[in-house]
């Protein structure tokens, strides 16, 4: 029975110890300041141009950021538009959230909010992301979204929020990010809508690595 006592209070110190260290490195991240800046991602990417959207102070506000855009990209070829909105952080873990609160906190009506991951030639990979099938009035949309943790992708919000906390207790210093790429439908062809965000996603995967550490 003292040896059951001893290891349980054993395990308490542990946790109690790991809880510490990991709050205090948190905090320590949190009154960091970021080095990269995020406006620096590339804004010419293949045939694609682009051009800012305003953010508000107020919006840079909710965001506890200024390391974010919102830009539209054109192609130059066929007339698209896609918009790419980027928001990241070396040091606050809140800067990135799901975003299905800002769409209908606009008035947009999600129909659809789905899994559906994206393959990308770069390294291979296959980024998990979301998609949402947004309506307001005759006005359809699709949104992507995912978040980036370090070097890691991920669809889901509470993932991205655990990864978050096992490197911050490693003492590794994440960053964290989110990324949407979204487009308005034209003449209802969500086929080709979805299409082109992915091929879009696909072109700038390397980018996101490389400007989003």
């Amino acid at each position: 029975m003292k040896n059951k006592t001893n290891q349980f209070n054993l395990i308490c110190i542990i946790l109690v110890a790991a809880t510490a260290i990991s709050w205090f490195l948190y905090f320590k991240q949190a009154v960091e300041k970021d080095t990269v800046n995020v406006h620096l991602f590339p804004k010419t990417i293949g045939p694609w141009t682009s051009e800012e959207m305003p953010i508000t102070k107020d919006e840079f506000a909710i965001l506890e950021t200024n390391n974010a855009f919102v830009r539209k990209y054109t192609n130059a070829l066929t007339k698209s538009q896609i918009y790419l909105f980027i928001i990241y952080s070396q040091t606050n873990r809140k800067v990135a959230h799901p975003p299905e609160i800002c769409y209908t906190g606009s008035g947009m009506t999600i129909v659809e909010d789905v899994h559906d991951p994206i393959p990308v030639k770069y390294k291979n990979l296959t980024i998990q992301a979301n998609r949402l099938h947004l309506v307001k009035k005759d006005f359809t949309h699709i949104s992507y979204y995912w978040f980036k943790v370090a070097d890691q992708f991920t669809s889901n919000y509470w993932k991205q929020q655990m990864l978050i906390a096992i490197y911050t207790l490693l003492g590794k210093h994440p960053s964290s990010a989110l990324v949407r790429v979204s487009s308005d439908v034209k003449g209802n062809d969500m086929d080709a809508t979805i299409k082109e965000i992915k091929s879009f996603s696909n072109l700038i995967a390397k980018d996101l690595f490389s400007y989003l550490p």
